[in-house]
């Protein structure tokens, strides 16, 4: 059971930020995540992805991630 505020584990699926852990502090919404830069000098980027019920289970981890789904804004 996860306290309200205490925030849980998600995953990003598909689009530019697929296989990106984030920490979700709310349950309904689109979150803006950093796009993952191939190089420093890269200038920064954000893509929106939509907080969904579906969870995600990982070998090892108690808790499954929640999966955050690409909203195809970037």
């Amino acid at each position: 059971m996860t306290m309200p505020g205490a925030g849980r584990n998600a995953i990003c699926l598909g689009g530019p930020c697929h296989g990106v852990l984030a920490h979700v502090d709310q349950d309904i919404g689109i979150l803006d995540i950093p796009v993952p830069r191939g190089l420093p000098d890269e200038p920064e980027r954000r893509a929106g992805y939509r907080i969904t019920r579906e969870r995600v289970r990982y070998w090892g981890q108690a808790e499954p991630y929640i999966a955050l789904h690409w909203a195809g804004m970037d």
